[in-house]
Order: structure tokens, then sequence, then C-alpha cells
């Protein structure tokens, strides 16, 4: 049997590491996929105040030859969020590497390939938790310190709530009453925010089973349009997604849903949902805004190498254009 030296710093270089996340297969996270496709990295590892607050609307235009119109916080003075890192690692002992010598270039490359994907779905399901809790307007997120853990917070500005007259589990809701509903949740993230030409609903278990049961006793004599198809409804119009997505909070220690069971939550998506990758604070990483960083830190004592996986998320969102309703 062949035995071959390993190096493990050659096989968690950023080409390396690049080839082995392009063959691994995608990742799904529900809020990232639906809400925050607009995903980029941002050349700073802080973020202006002024970028996450402000919305930019329509403007008057401008005489030929007079002053341009001042947006909104352009004579502000300029303050910063310094977003939290996302850090992880693994330590590899000299033990470990010499039974990886054993297994042959195809086994070792297989060991990288399981090692960074491990790496990777912790940093993505972190980023995932922190874009969840960002659909209420702000993050409260364990934060690790050297004392143990503390609370990184960061406060985007209140989302909008709908009090519905009756709820939609009452016998007496028509669908017709629930799209009143849901024409009223749009109008005010129409009037509070500029947005919400377009919508995505979103459901609760509970919510979403009541509105399936509405539809289906329809029959063929409905007179509201509304359809049940694979995981969403469709009310003249407007489609109702279930969205059973939990999330860890280290905090208390519980899985949170994302959406309760009995409440939905409307998102304008026309709005300027963000989601953004700070710059890194490493060196090795040239200290560039990188959605995933790894490498390797050889280690004497003991004997090893420390694989250290890095990211910097943010997600941004437009609170004015979140509104939520309990419904059952």
């Amino acid at each position: 049997m062949a035995v071959y030296e390993i190096d493990l710093r050659n096989y968690f270089t950023t080409q390396a590491v690049a080839e082995v996340l392009k063959a691994l297969p995608p990742l799904r996270t529900p809020v990232m996929d639906r809400v925050y496709q607009d995903r980029r990295g941002h050349p700073m590892p802080v973020i202006g105040i002024d970028e996450i607050t402000e919305l930019v609307q329509n403007v008057p235009v401008v005489r030929r030859g007079t002053e341009a119109v001042v947006l909104q916080g352009g004579q502000r003075q300029i303050s910063y969020l310094e977003p939290q890192p996302v850090e992880v690692s693994s330590f590899v002992g000299a033990k470990e590497l010499n039974d990886l010598k054993l297994l042959g270039q195809t086994g070792i490359q297989q060991w990288v390939s399981d090692k960074v994907d491990k790496h990777r779905r912790a940093i993505r399901k972190t980023a995932e938790a922190l874009a969840a809790q960002s659909l209420k307007g702000q993050i409260t997120y364990a934060m690790k310190t050297t004392g143990g853990l503390d609370t990184y917070q960061v406060d985007f500005g209140s989302t909008l709530s709908f009090t519905p007259q009756a709820l939609w589990s009452d016998a007496n809701k028509k669908i017709g009453d629930i799209l009143k509903d849901l024409v009223q949740m749009q109008s005010l993230i129409q009037e509070n925010s500029g947005f919400g030409g377009t919508v995505s609903v979103y459901a609760g278990v509970d919510a979403f089973s009541v509105l399936v049961n509405k539809v289906v006793a329809l029959g063929n004599d409905a007179r509201v349009a509304a359809t049940v198809t694979e995981s969403a409804v469709n009310v003249a119009g407007f489609k109702v997604e279930l969205l059973n997505s939990t999330y860890r909070d280290l905090l208390n220690n519980q899985d949170v849903k994302v959406v309760d069971d009995n409440s939905i939550v409307m998102i304008g998506t026309d709005a300027p949902f963000r989601f953004r990758y700070l710059a890194i604070d490493d060196l090795d990483a040239g200290l560039q805004p990188l959605p995933f960083y790894t490498k390797t830190v050889k280690k004497d004592n003991p004997s090893g190498y420390d694989v250290i996986s890095k990211s910097k998320p943010l997600p941004i969102p437009v609170p004015k254009a979140i509104c939520w309703a309990q419904v059952v």
C-alpha cells in the first residue's frame, strides 16, 4: 500500500477550498434563499448605519443648472455598525494525520471535503439564524467571549403588525375575508415603506393548515379564485407558502420557529433586502469580504493543525416592508 506524505496546508489553500466548495451540493436555507437573494461582499469590516436604515425613495426632478437633491441622511454624521464574525475550528492531531496517510490520495481528498463541508454547514446555519431573527427587526444572538456567552444585538427598527377582525380559524371567516386581510397587510407595507408592489407571504403550520381547509371546503362554487398546490395556497394572486423552519436559540437552548405556527408574515419583495459579507479580520485572507474562508494553523503542543473557517455575515432587512399577523 502506498503511503503519502501529508502537508495539510496544501489541501486548505484558497484555491483548493474553492474547488472543494464547487463540488459540494448547494445548501438550502429557507430565509436566505427566499428573502436574501442579494448576497454580496462589503469591502469594510464595519458598515454605515445609514446604509442599513435608509430607504431610497423617488425624488423631484431638478431644474437644469440648479443644485442636486440631497438624499435623506446625506448631511448626517456617519456612524458605524460593527458586525461580529462567525469562526469555527477543528483540531487535527499528528496521530490522525499519520492515519490519513494510509487512505491514499482519493481518501485524503474526501476527508478534506468532509471537513470543509462540516465547517461551511455550521457557518451557513449561523447565517440563516441571523437572517431569520432579522425578520423581526432585531438580531439577538449568542456571542462567544473569553468569559463565556454574551449577547450580540443589532436593532434594525420595528416591523409592521396587523390584527385581523376575526381569526382565520373562525368558522364564519370566509376566503374573501382572508383576501381582505392580505390586501390590508400589503397596503400597510406600501404606506409605510413605499414598497410592496410585489409581496411574498409565509405561514406557520397551523395558519397554513387552516387556510388549506378553507380552500378545500370551497368546492367548485368558489367566488374567489383559490387553489392549493404543494406547500402553497394561492388566494386571488396572493401566494401563501408554508414555512416550517426552525433555528437554534443558543442563549435559551431551544429551537425557535421562523414563523410561529399560528402566524403569517408578508414581505415586500421589491424592497432592497440585502445580505452582506464584511471584510474578514484575517491577514491570510487578505482582509477581504469572503463568504467562507478556511486556513490551517500549525500547533506544537499537542502537535497538529487547527483547521479554522471564518465569515462575517450580516442580513440587512427593510423592517417597514415586513408585516406580521397572528391569524389563528
